[in-house]
């Protein structure tokens, strides 16, 4: 479980958020929601502690993640930002591996257990038969899927991914959130910022919207009439 306590953000001069608070309960899908320049992702990197907010806490499991080590924090959250990874002739897997940092040797040494949750995180997003293809070789649905494979391999409980389905094709789009959806299924609790509502809503449990500088928290089934008001669908 992860609380937004109070939070107030701002970007330069520019207020966004003020003291907002929320929770996410385990094994649920929220779709962080807002008008372009709302803070979406500004609240996302508050949130998984990777910048400090002005004011208000972000808790896990009531452990306040500023007050944490690096090493602790990434053992709590992943985080699966918009950059995509296009490094010439990087193996996928390598690219997955990268999420067992945290849990290896200051040489980044593998371990045989290391190497079957990598192994595994590829199979959980259907990308196993993809480890030794080069990353720069993947369209931009397959790319997507392995940096959410990253994801799994840190083996955190909470996930964050800023606009996930950004610049993907709409069938592609609608499996990204179907896969996310699977993924709290087996626990995860998974946060996302998009503009793709019509493949968000049916999958979410949670919406969570930024508007005139505040955040709320509705049920899916209860935030339609708001997202079709906040943007006239």
């Amino acid at each position: 479980m992860i609380t937004i306590n109070n939070i107030t953000l701002a970007y330069q001069s520019k207020t966004i958020l003020t003291s907002a608070s929320a929770t996410f309960t385990r094994g649920t899908l929220t779709a962080l929601v807002g008008r372009n320049g709302a803070g979406k992702s500004t609240l996302l990197r508050a949130a998984a502690a990777i910048d400090r907010p002005q004011s208000g806490t972000v808790t896990v499991e009531g452990n306040n993640l500023h007050t944490l080590s690096a090493d602790k924090r990434a053992e709590l959250i992943s985080f699966v930002g918009t950059h995509r990874v296009r490094v010439a002739n990087l193996k996928c897997r390598d690219v997955v591996a990268i999420g067992r940092a945290p849990y290896t040797n200051w040489l980044g040494s593998m371990q045989p257990q290391d190497e079957q949750i990598v192994t595994d995180a590829l199979r959980a997003v259907g990308m196993e038969h993809f480890a030794q293809r080069a990353i720069d070789s993947l369209s931009d649905g397959e790319c997507q899927r392995i940096m959410i494979a990253r994801a799994l391999a840190q083996q955190t409980p909470i996930i964050m991914l800023d606009e996930p389905t950004a610049f993907l094709d709409i069938p592609t789009r609608f499996e990204i959130c179907r896969l996310l959806a699977e993924l709290t299924r087996q626990g995860k609790t998974i946060i996302f910022s998009t503009h793709d509502i019509d493949a968000a809503l049916p999958v979410c449990d949670n919406i969570a919207v930024i508007e005139n500088h505040d955040l709320t928290l509705y049920p899916a089934p209860a935030a339609e009439g708001v997202l079709k008001r906040l943007f006239s669908l």
